[in-house]
């Protein structure tokens, strides 16, 4: 997606505005995330604090204004941060722009992310909500993109178009600056194909993401796994192999079936090894999965975006 501008939305802006109509006049059974409930006033800001009462919720005591005015050993001691309603909540989208994310050509991931994180945009800031873009990879500036209210809408695309068009190394994490924009009772999607070659980095997001859950946050990721198009695309026998950091692309390299299956044994652990450090109550994770067959990419994301029950939660209302 490199000095490209973004591919129109496959959804017509009215397509978006019966989506949000119509899963706004639904009741979710549960608790969203396994805490939070969609509706008016549902964010929170801080307030002041109070003493410590058992049964209270341990994640929100101030442990270090606790130890400043009276010491942690005795739970009488302890002080717990209150919290006030705000009208709206905030939507923080971080996006995978890594250069694995710009395949298969047929269909980049990075493509299918930027229209997911697009339609999520719009219906969010039409439900005046804040909506924050991040890019998940890659230090430089413009890796925050806040948006809210009608000019939030407008800008929009030049938001998307700005992460995807960063040149710079995307080799480290881009997490410290989240702090000031995941709020408590925010939600935080993260969208990735997980192909992380880095381990420390991958072990720093999956810290982030089960710490982040604390203060009433729901977390999110979404797996674009083009895994199965891969697949079929790289068949059997001799084959030339084209991606990011092929050591030399001209060289044939036989592909045989059990070279498939250690592929996919690999993957497989690595992505299971990942949502293991992450898996708390508040935590929701989702999978598109390419077809093994070539597909149009606006007619494969119209229908997994229409399908998704995880994505229509963020915009229910909670029962009662």
């Amino acid at each position: 997606m490199r000095d490209r501008i973004l591919e129109p939305l496959p959804l017509s802006f009215a397509a978006l505005e019966r989506y949000r109509i119509r899963t706004k006049r639904q009741k979710q059974a549960t608790l969203m995330g396994g805490h939070q409930m969609r509706r008016k006033g549902q964010s929170l800001e801080f307030h002041d604090y109070s003493a410590y009462i058992p049964g209270d919720d341990v994640r929100h005591v101030d442990w270090r204004v606790s130890a400043r005015y009276g010491g942690t050993r005795d739970f009488r001691n302890l002080l717990v941060k209150n919290f006030v309603a705000e009208e709206h909540m905030t939507l923080v989208i971080s996006i995978d722009t890594r250069e694995s994310m710009g395949l298969p050509r047929v269909m980049p991931k990075v493509l299918i992310a930027s229209w997911l994180a697009e339609a999520i945009s719009r219906i969010g800031l039409r439900s005046e909500d804040r909506v924050v873009l991040h890019r998940l990879f890659g230090t430089g500036d413009g890796g925050i993109q806040a948006l809210q209210g009608s000019g939030g809408l407008s800008r929009v695309r030049a938001a998307l178009n700005r992460l995807n068009s960063y040149g710079g190394s995307k080799e480290m994490i881009n997490l410290g600056i989240l702090d000031r924009y995941l709020p408590p009772a925010s939600v935080w999607l993260i969208v990735t194909d997980f192909y992380f070659d880095m381990e420390r980095e991958a072990q720093k997001l999956a810290n982030r993401m089960a710490k982040a859950q604390d203060g009433w946050r729901w977390v999110i990721s979404m797996d674009l796994d083009s895994w199965p198009y891969e697949k079929m695309y790289l068949g059997l026998g001799a084959r030339k192999i084209e991606g990011p950091k092929v050591p030399d692309p001209d060289r044939q390299y036989e592909i045989t079936p059990q070279a498939v299956r250690e592929i996919e044994e690999r993957i497989v652990r690595h992505k299971s090894h990942f949502r293991s450090l992450v898996m708390r109550e508040s935590y929701d994770h989702i999978c598109w999965e390419w077809p093994g067959e070539p597909v149009v990419p606006a007619d494969f994301f119209e229908h997994r975006f229409g399908e998704d029950r995880v994505l229509q939660r963020l915009f229910m209302k909670g029962k009662g």
